[in-house]
């Protein structure tokens, strides 16, 4: 129970953290894309719930999401609000904790499921802010790859599937070229 008190403290300042942040221009362009273009899902490490907030709907949360709480005993799930009062055992006396992959546990299998099978239906597969260096998400390019998508990678630093990819974007911010990209899109259509 320790090491819960201490994930508590700090997953409590991060949901008040977050309360605060605002998704950027880049989760927004995703947005517009989904509703304009057919984007049909996003595959996020991210945990903080920004693609949501921007709008985006099919979001499949590989290591969970912490705008959701649930009973580690029973499952019910409960609000962030609860968990910012310090409210943190269930009715049935478990503890309530973010609906996170916590370090140590597995990966849902069914988001990893859903991720597969997007990417193989994928006809572009485009990699954002990511070193591509942690596993499972670092296969979902590749399996995408070899399903015949198109693969497009935006990273700060360069990857090691770069050599794989159609077109690699270093060392701009992913929202400079998303509104590049999506203005030169929209002007096409």
């Amino acid at each position: 129970m320790h090491f819960l008190c201490n994930a508590n403290d700090f997953y409590r300042m991060r949901i008040q953290t977050l309360q605060n942040v605002k998704p950027h221009i880049g989760y927004r362009i995703l947005s517009s894309w989904g509703q304009q273009l057919q984007v049909k899902s996003i595959i996020t490490q991210n945990t903080d719930g920004l693609h949501e907030q921007a709008g985006n709907i099919n979001v499949i949360h590989l290591h969970g999401t912490i705008q959701k709480l649930h009973c580690h005993s029973c499952g019910t799930m409960y609000s962030t609000d609860r968990y910012v009062e310090n409210h943190l055992y269930c009715t049935c006396g478990g503890f309530i904790r973010p609906s996170v992959v916590l370090f140590g546990e597995s990966l849902d299998p069914h988001m990893l499921a859903a991720a597969e099978k997007e990417a193989k239906q994928s006809d572009l597969f485009i990699v954002l802010g990511s070193s591509l260096v942690v596993s499972p998400a670092n296969s979902f390019p590749l399996i995408a790859k070899d399903s015949g998508a198109t693969l497009v990678i935006i990273n700060h630093d360069p990857t090691p599937l770069d050599s794989i990819a159609d077109a690699v974007i270093n060392n701009r911010k992913i929202g400079e070229v998303l509104s590049d990209i999506s203005d030169e899109l929209l002007s096409l259509q």
